[in-house]
């Protein structure tokens, strides 16, 4: 695993999170910045940071199947917390499915739907792109 970069959306980005079975249509309208890990070459993990003012939603952290349990979701959502911290952020959110022990682990904790600030629950991975099953969490910046 090579170094952290920002990474534009492209046709790898989309299949590693389709791979995935992540959202990607919201990707083009450029709310989310992405940063990528890459090994050998090839784009093996990623993470994007939706900043909306003092709040931001977490979205898109996946890392390669072969590449699991070695720190580097750890380390993107430490790497996107920064860029968070950088712009002002004070708390980031996030929807997940099946990973909230994960980022539990990374500090966040569970949160009511009704907790979450109105610039998050306008987004289109509020609104629609994740099932209203999905736990929503919380971190303090």
């Amino acid at each position: 695993m090579t170094r952290f970069a920002p990474v534009e959306v492209n046709a790898d980005v989309i299949a590693l999170l389709a791979k995935a079975g992540l959202p990607t249509e919201d990707l083009a309208d450029g709310k989310v910045s992405l940063i990528g890990m890459w090994d050998g070459g090839v784009l093996a993990a990623l993470v994007g940071m939706e900043l909306h003012g003092r709040v931001a939603l977490l979205r898109s952290l996946v890392v390669s199947l072969p590449l699991r349990g070695r720190g580097h979701g750890e380390a993107l959502v430490q790497k996107a917390e920064a860029l968070a911290r950088q712009a002002g952020v004070e708390s980031v959110y996030l929807l997940t499915v099946s990973s909230s022990a994960f980022f539990q682990r990374c500090g966040f904790t569970g949160i009511g739907r009704e907790q979450v600030p109105v610039a998050i629950r306008q987004t289109p991975q509020f609104t629609s792109l994740c099932p209203a099953s999905c736990a929503v969490m919380r971190k303090q910046l």
